[in-house]
């Protein structure tokens, strides 16, 4: 009986002229780290890929440095530039879409644009591995992982090529039009620029409460998300709020504060425009606290909460080129991938750490074929081949 079923099933699908299919592998099954970066000076806090085979890190000291994946002419995983400049810790890196200029948003109050293809600068040197004791949230942390010996690197060093200079304060926020035509940055005064980014001449500003923490630019550039909170436990008694704004005259289209709960680290709207998606992460609190929740783009209304949350808080989100994706990274030391059309939890990345370490910033390479990833633990970039490969 049951070789006559296994007969029928055959013969129905030779009829319908439909193959066998084997078992199709379940999305990014294979992922695993096929580099490390080393740094290990300070907490790298940025990172953000050039084109598909180079990768851009910056830290909580204001140093930037470039890698070539792989290295050109050489097995060895050591930065090749540095993009000197800055005075304060690195908030954001951004790659305009036509691969050319590297955005950068401070602690230094300034916004500065690097030539991101470029390898010519002046020739220098640079300590990787210089001995900076760790620091961060280490409570029943049983012991804190060892140093590895300084190394000195030749790099080319580098200059901005531009440099904005509207905000008075710590600039937190930076987001840009898939166009490469309009650039948003928020900073802890509560201001929100509106820059042409080719340009960079300021088209508009307005004032916010409370600190803008993280904003995000519809595809169509003309609404601004953002998202403003106090990250401090001190100042909860100021509650964060969440907002639509016009990008064109600054005033605002929604109040989004009782429909998004909570300080959001990150925004970002879907290349496509069909989705909003937000982050939670403005204190660590016990428990799944990183929230990441889906919003319709056009009326902000909540679409659905992806669970199991990041433990602790969450900190940054990546939607993957092809369309059906999320990356979210937390305080947990995992990434998580997550299907849109359903919200299910595709896979974790990484090792779950209940507390001590964060994974701070991702970033997925154009082809969606790489994945880095900030690692506070080791103070290193890590790079996954999604594909396995």
């Amino acid at each position: 009986m049951r070789f006559r079923s296994s007969l029928l099933i055959f013969s129905w699908c030779a009829l319908a002229g439909q193959p066998f299919a084997a078992a199709q592998p379940a999305p990014f099954a294979d992922a695993k780290v096929t580099h490390t970066l080393p740094w290990n000076s300070e907490v790298i806090s940025a990172v953000a890929f050039i084109g598909n085979d180079r990768v851009a890190a910056g830290n909580k000291r204001g140093d930037i440095l470039i890698y070539h994946l792989p290295p050109k002419g050489s097995d060895k995983l050591e930065p090749v530039r540095r993009l000197a400049g800055h005075t304060g810790a690195i908030n954001r890196l951004l790659v305009t879409p036509d691969g050319k200029t590297l955005i950068s948003a401070s602690n230094d109050r300034t916004v500065k644009y690097w030539d991101a293809l470029s390898d010519t600068g002046e020739p220098g040197k640079f300590v990787l591995n210089d001995g900076t004791p760790l620091k961060g949230v280490v409570e029943k942390v049983d012991k804190l992982p060892g140093l590895p010996p300084p190394h000195e690197v030749n790099v080319v060093v580098q200059k901005p090529i531009k440099e904005l200079t509207g905000h008075k304060e710590w600039i937190q926020a930076l987001a840009q039009s898939p166009d490469g035509k309009r650039l948003v940055s928020g900073d802890d005064q509560g201001v929100i620029i509106v820059w042409d980014l080719p340009a960079g001449n300021e088209r508009n500003r307005w004032q916010c409460k409370d600190w803008v923490r993280s904003v995000a630019i519809s595809p169509d550039g003309k609404t601004v998300a953002a998202s403003q909170h106090f990250p401090y436990r001190d100042k909860l008694a100021v509650p964060p709020s969440f907002h639509f704004w016009d990008a064109d005259t600054g005033k605002m289209k929604a109040d989004l504060t009782k429909e998004i709960t909570g300080g959001m680290t990150s925004v970002a709207y879907s290349p496509d425009g069909k989705w909003l998606a937000t982050c939670r992460g403005n204190i660590e609190q016990e428990g799944p606290t990183g929230k990441v929740t889906l919003l319709d783009p056009a009326t902000g209304k909540k679409v659905r909460e992806l669970t199991p949350g990041h433990s602790r808080g969450a900190n940054d989100l990546a939607f993957h080129p092809d369309g059906k994706h999320l990356f979210s990274a937390g305080r947990d030391q995992l990434v998580k991938i997550w299907q849109l059309e359903d919200g299910k939890l595709v896979r974790d990345l990484g090792k779950f750490a209940e507390r001590g370490y964060w994974i701070t910033s991702i970033s997925i390479s154009p082809d969606g074929r790489l994945l880095a990833v900030a690692d506070d633990n080791e103070r290193r970039v890590q790079i996954y081949s999604l594909a396995g490969k």
